[in-house]
């Protein structure tokens, strides 16, 4: 039995700041790997990981650290101050 190979497409990227090909190039050149292999292997990496929505992160951090936000006291200071003259 043969091993199936999923279609592949070619793709451009435009824009890349010289620092970061530059970053990629020396990361794939310490792998052995062509630049291709490389840029192919750290965006299967990255979307491997699992994705959090806005929400999912606000309510691990108020879970941690608490409800964020002002007071009474600091709205009111803040109102006061943001008042015209």
């Amino acid at each position: 039995m043969g091993t199936t190979m999923e279609p592949t497409v070619s793709m451009t990227l435009k824009g890349i700041p010289e620092s970061l090909l530059s970053r990629l190039r020396e990361e794939a050149d310490r792998e052995r790997r062509s630049l291709n292999q490389q840029a192919i292997l750290l965006l299967e990496r990255a979307l491997e990981r699992p994705t959090r929505s806005f929400g999912e992160l606000f309510d691990e951090f108020v879970e941690r650290h608490g409800v964020p936000g002002f007071g009474d006291e600091e709205l009111g200071s803040l109102r006061g101050a943001a008042e015209p003259n």
